[in-house]
């Protein structure tokens, strides 16, 4: 039945993109999902359904208030302040003003299902992994002679040279050369493990190493330290963190199917 349902609609030739006049088709797309065995798409529409159902058993709901604001947020995002600017856009992406409306529901169900699960696991949450919310400034010298890297250590170490002159007139390492070897503000995360415990617990300005690194070998510095603090952002990416781990046990338990599998095997098996 789903193979004459093809057929009779022609689906397979139905047109989803054209560049340059080069029309790629639904055949095409099915095609090469099936070859990449690529269902993240369909993936991400399953989630959607899951967390409006997740919600509904939470008893959590979008007020009108919500919807419009959600509404109003996404005409100042593409910046149609007019009616007939509104109008004008919706006509060109070929969609709706409820369409606007249900994502906007959707993303607002989202965030209120994110805080029902999650709002007394935040701090407790922070408390048991403050350290990961430390961050450093750290300053790095990149060569891939380990002699070189040791010889500049000594420099600093014994002769007191300066870090920062010596990044910029021997660290192989080009976006960060002309910044004095300045890599930016940092969690431990983004360190190598073992390189990372041994810089968070330095003295600002300490200099550690040579250490092998991918490549070559460094000589690292932290600039300055910050201790991990309780502020907005953190309680943001700490609730993103547990609800996507909590949304991954409920789409485990859940019952999901694909049965675009069945079509894609259809159309690879006419070809």
């Amino acid at each position: 039945m789903l193979d004459e349902l093809i057929s009779e609609t022609d689906v397979q030739e139905a047109v989803v993109a054209c560049v340059n006049g080069e029309t790629v088709t639904v055949s095409q797309m099915v095609r090469q999902m099936g070859v990449a065995d690529n269902l993240g798409f369909f993936d991400s529409f399953a989630r959607q359904v899951l967390i409006r159902q997740l919600a509904h058993r939470e008893g959590l709901e979008v007020t009108a208030d919500d919807l419009q604001q959600k509404v109003d947020e996404w005409r100042y995002q593409h910046r149609l302040e007019q009616v007939e600017d509104t109008e004008a856009y919706l006509a060109v992406q070929g969609i709706t003003l409820e369409d606007v409306a249900e994502s906007g529901a959707f993303k607002r169900l989202e965030y209120l299902l994110s805080v029902q699960v999650t709002e007394s696991k935040i701090e407790p949450y922070f408390v048991q992994n403050k350290l990961d919310f430390d961050t450093a400034e750290v300053c790095w010298i990149f060569v891939r002679d380990e002699g070189v890297a040791e010889e500049l250590f000594l420099q600093i170490a014994e002769e007191g040279a300066d870090f920062y002159r010596l990044a910029r007139q021997y660290s192989e390492d080009e976006t960060t050369r002309p910044s004095s070897g300045f890599l930016g503000r940092l969690r431990r995360k983004q360190l190598p493990k073992g390189i990372a415990s041994r810089v968070f617990a330095s003295e600002v300005g300490t200099v550690i190493g040579p250490e092998n690194v991918s490549g070559g070998y460094a000589l690292y510095m932290l600039q300055q330290y910050y201790p991990a603090e309780w502020h907005a952002n953190v309680q943001k990416e700490i609730r993103k963190r547990l609800f996507g781990q909590w949304l991954q046990r409920e789409m485990r338990q859940a019952e999901i199917t694909y049965p675009i599998r069945e079509v894609i095997s259809i159309i690879l098996d006419k070809e």
